[in-house]
């Protein structure tokens, strides 16, 4: 590791000269010493360059570890993401059946309770229509029955009228023939006849009816008089009678000769509907032909009739 040198008073060491003193150390412990020293310090780069690296390799790793865990955070975020949004569409689909369930069962339920509501309207409309019908039929018999009481006492007075006006034209007709006395046996015979004339209106008709014509509900007697004026009218007709009744009133047609009254019934404006007896049989037990009469319920004025 040294050479000793020629001069005394120097010594090279490593290619260095160095003065020699007095008491100095051992060369070559300080040889020994010094190369230990250098074998250290080699070490220590060596040591230096390997801690150089292995810091480099920290980096890296340190840089890759924070870029994998980058990955994995992202990796993760968007599985939770993904996680979560399918939760949130399961919640959602669930929330929108319950909405559904619900919301039919609302229908259902609001359904029943309109049914309920509507039926008890119902039921209290009808209540309602029966009473005011009950009333209104209450009402409407005690003013038919009103009517039907002034209309046979106007009739009842027309005919004393009717026979005060004759007895006071056969008094009279009796004084012309008394004074006419036995002149002439013809004029006699033409009075007697005429007289005879006269009076057969009011003889009694032992004959039975023709025709019985019933007047259903809803009854109107203005109505029913303008059926009677009018077949009062008809040649064919000796004459009418009102059978008073508060359901079903009749009229009852003597006739002169023959007529078939159906035809002529429903042409009459005070008509809606005539309905003949299907069991009825002419010529049987003389009884009269039976028909139903609906009235119209049409106002006729008195030139129609």
């Amino acid at each position: 590791m040294g050479t000793k040198p020629n001069n005394l008073d120097t010594v090279e060491l490593w290619g260095r000269k160095l003065k020699r003193a007095k008491y100095g150390l051992d060369e070559e412990e300080v040889a020994s010493f010094i190369n230990e020293l250098i074998s250290e310090r080699d070490m220590l780069i060596k040591h230096q360059e390997h801690l150089s690296s292995l810091t480099t390799l920290a980096e890296r790793t340190v840089v890759e570890a924070d870029n994998l865990a980058k990955q994995i955070q992202k990796e993760t975020v968007d599985q939770a993401k993904a996680e979560a949004n399918t939760i949130v569409a399961k919640a959602e689909e669930q929330a929108q059946k319950i909405i559904e369930e619900k919301g039919a069962e609302a229908v259902a339920m609001a359904s029943r309770e309109a049914e309920a509501i509507t039926a008890n309207a119902q039921q209290q409309a009808e209540l309602l229509l029966a009473e005011k019908a009950k009333e209104i039929s209450s009402q409407l018999r005690s003013m038919a029955h009103r009517l039907y009481r002034e209309l046979l006492l106007q009739l009842e007075s027309l005919r004393q009228q009717v026979e005060a006006l004759k007895a006071e034209f056969e008094h009279k007709l009796s004084q012309l023939s008394q004074e006419a006395g036995t002149e002439a046996v013809e004029a006699g015979k033409m009075s007697t006849e005429f007289q005879e004339l006269i009076r057969a209106p009011d003889q009694t008709n032992t004959e039975e009816p023709e025709w019985e014509l019933q007047i259903l509900p809803p009854l109107d007697i203005m109505q029913t008089l303008g059926i009677m004026t009018h077949l009062d009218h008809l040649p064919e007709v000796e004459k009418t009678e009102l059978i008073p009744d508060l359901e079903k009133p009749s009229i009852i047609v003597f006739v002169r000769q023959p007529i078939y009254l159906t035809d002529m019934l429903r042409a009459l404006p005070q008509v809606a509907e005539v309905k003949e007896d299907a069991t009825y049989v002419a010529g049987a037990d003389n009884k009269p032909i039976k028909v139903q009469i609906v009235l119209s319920g049409k106002t006729v004025s008195k030139k129609s009739n």
